[in-house]
């Protein structure tokens, strides 16, 4: 998953590489804002199926937004928490549903050979 934020982040600076100054400026500023959006959606399900989830597996979402020891929570990781914490208190999202989330992690986890 962390691999994938790096990918959308390597593709907004290549896009605003190859676009004008002002033009590049609000490329990256609308793509930053789409990834940080999806992030925020992404989390926010993950927080509502941690009841589905293994303790391996709650640990290893955790991790995205979990600072190293000793360390303040960074604002991008407090934010993206604060969306796990709300995606918790909301138990829309069926067991199915998210069972198929873990599956398609697993899935993109073993493709990427981690």
């Amino acid at each position: 998953m962390i691999a994938v934020m790096f990918a959308v982040l390597l593709a907004i600076q290549t896009v605003a590489s190859q676009a004008s100054p002002p033009a590049a400026n609000e490329a990256q500023q609308a793509a930053g804002q789409a990834a940080l959006d999806g992030m925020v959606r992404i989390f926010t399900a993950m927080g509502s199926c941690e009841r589905h989830f293994t303790p391996e597996q709650v640990r290893g979402v955790k991790r995205a937004f979990t600072p190293e020891p000793g360390q303040q929570p960074s604002a991008l990781e407090a934010y993206i928490a604060a969306a796990y914490e709300r995606g918790k208190a909301d138990t829309a999202l069926s067991a199915p549903a998210c069972q198929e989330i873990m599956r398609v992690l697993a899935q993109s986890k073993a493709r990427s050979g981690q």
